[in-house]
């Protein structure tokens, strides 16, 4: 009822239907993952592996490109011995036992849902009913947010929305991680530099509350136009929820001459806003961090950013 009644929002959707699907099988994670450019994309995750959101995997020689290819329910009973699955993709996963679900409208093939367990034959086939039975509507609201998107925003495909926030209509948390580990990857090849900043939205508590969420919207809306104009068209700007924005930044230049990019940006977003008759005044705390000095994989780079967002947060405030 709650995914059936949900607004269209393609995001939304996904998380509510990954958070479901763990509840209802008592799984240790479930994922959804959507099909795109001849890859699987974790979309949405929920449980213990939410750290690979965005994580791409082929379609091609995996227990869920079978699943597709099939359309029918698969179960794994152990990773280790299951010669159908990618057993270095499952350790990476950190999982032995899963059931896949191909989701698919009429002819339009959407993903799959996999949820899935650390321990060995955890699944029976009492699971694989319950998602089957599941499936069907589950398939069908996605489908029909995404034409609902697609008519009344000219959307080109289910792939837009899922990485794209709805308020601003930048990438959103999958996609910032998705363009992250995929220019950690091209820049171990070239010899280029990767930064990545987080970007807190100063404010938006107190604009909610005072102002109320139609305010807050505009505040977050305007900053990220705002920002938009100031960086590169190759830069990867995302919201990653709430109020808080990441920038990853690739380019031949030292990491002294990005770090002035990226302030001066900001420097000429901050300022005064009007809403309606009321002046907002927008101002954001940063972090960067850089591959290969502050960490080389997305966790520790993101982390590192964090930190130093939160202090420039508290210097701001003694300020």
């Amino acid at each position: 009822t709650e995914i059936t009644t949900a607004k269209p929002d393609v995001p939304l959707l996904l998380d509510l239907i990954a958070m479901h699907a763990k509840e209802i099988t008592q799984s240790q994670s479930s994922v959804f993952e959507l099909v795109e450019d001849g890859d699987l994309v974790y979309r949405a995750v929920c449980g213990a592996a939410k750290n690979l959101i965005g994580m791409r995997l082929p379609i091609a020689n995996s227990f869920s490109g079978l699943s597709l290819q099939t359309k029918e329910i698969l179960i794994c009973e152990d990773s280790e011995i299951d010669e159908r699955v990618n057993r270095e993709a499952c350790r990476l996963v950190g999982l032995r036992s899963m059931v896949v679900v191909p989701l698919y409208f009429e002819t339009e093939i959407l993903g799959v849902l996999k949820v899935f367990s650390s321990q060995p034959n955890f699944y029976s086939t009492e699971t694989s009913n319950i998602l089957k039975l599941l499936s069907g509507t589950m398939a069908a609201v996605l489908f029909n947010a995404f034409r609902w998107a697609e008519r009344e925003k000219s959307f080109q495909s289910m792939a837009y929305l899922a990485s794209h926030d709805a308020l601003p209509g930048i990438y959103n948390r999958s996609a910032f991680y998705d363009h992250l580990r995929r220019g950690l990857s091209r820049i171990q090849t070239e010899k280029l530099t990767l930064s990545l900043a987080i970007i807190d939205l100063d404010g938006l508590k107190s604009v909610n509350d005072t102002y109320g969420h139609r305010a807050g919207d505009f505040f977050i809306s305007r900053f990220a136009s705002r920002f938009g104009k100031y960086i590169h068209d190759q830069d990867i700007f995302a919201r990653l929820g709430g109020d808080e924005f990441a920038l990853i930044t690739i380019s031949s230049d030292s990491f002294e001459a990005i770090t002035n990019f990226i302030l001066d940006a900001l420097r000429l977003t901050e300022g005064k806003i009007n809403f309606e008759t009321t002046e907002l005044f927008l101002k954001a705390s940063i972090g960067i961090s850089f591959f290969p000095i502050d960490g080389i994989d997305p966790e520790s780079l993101v982390a590192i950013a964090d930190s130093r967002m939160y202090e420039n947060k508290r210097e701001n405030k003694k300020n």
